[in-house]
C-alpha cells in the first residue's frame, strides 16, 4: 500500500491515479483515507451487499413467529 501525505496527494495527484489504475494498489492518505480503484470500490459494494441481504435473511428467519405489536398489546389489554 502507497502512504501519502496530503500535500504530496495534492502535488501528484495524476501520477497517483495513474499508478492506481496500472497496479490497484490502495493509497493510503496519512491515516484518513484510502484511494481504491473503481474495480476494488465494486466489489466491496458487492460483498456489502451480499452481508446485507445475509443478515436480513437472518432476521427474517428469526422473527418467525412472532407476534406483531399491535397483536401484542390487544393481547395484553393494552
Amino acid at each position: 500500500m502507497t502512504l501519502l501525505t496530503q500535500h504530496e496527494l495534492s502535488e501528484h495527484i495524476a501520477e497517483t491515479m495513474a499508478q492506481l489504475a496500472a497496479d490497484g494498489e490502495p493509497v493510503l492518505i496519512e491515516d484518513v483515507a484510502v484511494l481504491i480503484s473503481a474495480s476494488e470500490y465494486r466489489t466491496l459494494r458487492e460483498l456489502e451487499d451480499r452481508l446485507d441481504l445475509a443478515e436480513m435473511a437472518k432476521a427474517k428467519r428469526e422473527s418467525e413467529g412472532a407476534i406483531p405489536y399491535e397483536e401484542a398489546r390487544k393481547e395484553l389489554g393494552y
